[in-house]
């Protein structure tokens, strides 16, 4: 991209996340943006809290949620390219806990592609027994399915943490920190992402609140359902291992990850192209409902959100949003990657989609 594109497209993000924090709609954000492995975008504006008592730099970290999903499945995915698991080996085989209750016959593909049935949010007794892995996996593993694994795609929620990461941790002998980090951190010169923060690093974090547009808090909240700002904004889950939610990390990481899985990364890319690609396709379980249009299909791949499918039924654009407005993704066509992330939870992903739409158009050009 010619310089004076990428500054008009770096000026013209700055902008639009100023505009967003001067409005009320973001306390504090960022977003950054890689075309052909080069960053042209690095935008950030506002405050890690409500006082305004520290400002946003590149380097703040935010809370990003399911958008971590992406992650953690580009590290297991590494893992099947070295033949360590199978996609069609049974979960069983792996975890026998887990083969009970009509789930003995779900594949560890059924698990990436959201297939597996087990997607009703997984109760606990109070919040730091979420970061108890050994138990919340004890009861992941002794759930029924709601559905026959394989038949229905249904978001996994919260349980991608252990339903996923459990099997990489049994086939490696390696905690999933540790997995991830040598999978992705490490070969990516990923700094600025973390499941679990150091204590080092926890001052650059940004306190996260509940946007005006998100549904109230009702007096006793039901598992999960409204109070995942007020968990995460918890030391002992900031601290935490729960690669399905609690990523904590800054833009510019999360669009290097999706960077260096598109062809233009070369030699230093994380996947191969042939995992890439099947990670893209786009399929319906049995029973899904058929999209409404092409244009309107969007999925899971091989952990990955998936949308906008070629003749082959390729996804374009593949990678992973967050609760309340973080996103993290690749658009294949324009070789570009892309981050966003905030502390103000809202409804929708405006400001999210018109940051894209801009660097879009550009690439376009």
């Amino acid at each position: 991209m010619k310089k004076q594109n990428a500054d008009a497209i770096q000026d013209r993000v700055q902008a639009m996340l100023a505009a967003a924090v001067a409005a009320g709609d973001a306390i504090g954000c960022q977003a950054a943006a890689y075309v052909d492995g080069e960053l042209v975008v690095n935008a950030c504006a506002g405050w890690l809290d409500e006082s305004h008592s520290r400002p946003v730099g590149d380097d703040s970290l935010f809370a990003v949620y399911s958008t971590g999903k992406g992650i953690a499945s580009t590290a297991f995915l590494r893992l099947v390219e070295r033949g360590l698991i199978g996609l069609d080996q049974l979960v069983g085989d792996i975890w026998p806990e887990f083969a009970c209750n009509g789930k003995e016959a779900t594949t560890v593909r059924h698990i990436l592609q959201h297939r597996s049935g087990v997607c009703i949010r997984t109760p606990y007794d109070s919040i730091p027994q979420i970061a108890d892995w050994e138990e919340m996996c004890r009861r992941v593993a002794a759930v029924k399915p709601v559905f026959a694994p394989g038949s229905t795609t249904r978001y996994q929620t919260i349980n991608y943490s252990w339903l996923l990461c459990e099997l990489a941790q049994r086939v490696t002998g390696k905690p999933f920190r540790q997995i991830v980090a040598e999978e992705v951190f490490q070969p990516a010169g990923m700094a600025n992402m973390f499941f679990g923060v150091p204590d080092a690093a926890l001052p650059r974090v940004a306190r996260v609140y509940r946007g005006a547009g998100m549904p109230p808090i009702p007096a006793q909240p039901p598992c999960w359902d409204y109070s995942l700002e007020e968990i995460m904004n918890t030391r002992v889950i900031q601290q935490a291992c729960l690669p399905g939610f609690n990523c904590i990390t800054n833009a510019i990481d999360l669009a290097k990850h999706y960077s260096l899985l598109l062809d233009c990364a070369g030699d230093s890319r994380l996947l191969s192209k042939a995992m890439v690609r099947d990670a893209c396709v786009m399929t319906l379980a049995p029973n899904d409902p058929p999209p409404a249009s092409r244009a309107s299909w969007g999925t899971h791949g091989l952990g990955y959100a998936v949308a906008d499918p070629d003749e082959n039924d390729v996804a374009r654009y593949f990678g992973h949003g967050g609760y309340g407005g973080p996103d993290g993704g690749a658009w294949q066509p324009g070789r570009m990657a892309f981050g966003l992330t905030g502390n103000l939870m809202g409804p929708t992903g405006k400001l999210r989609n018109d940051v894209v739409s801009v660097i879009k158009k550009a690439c376009a050009q």
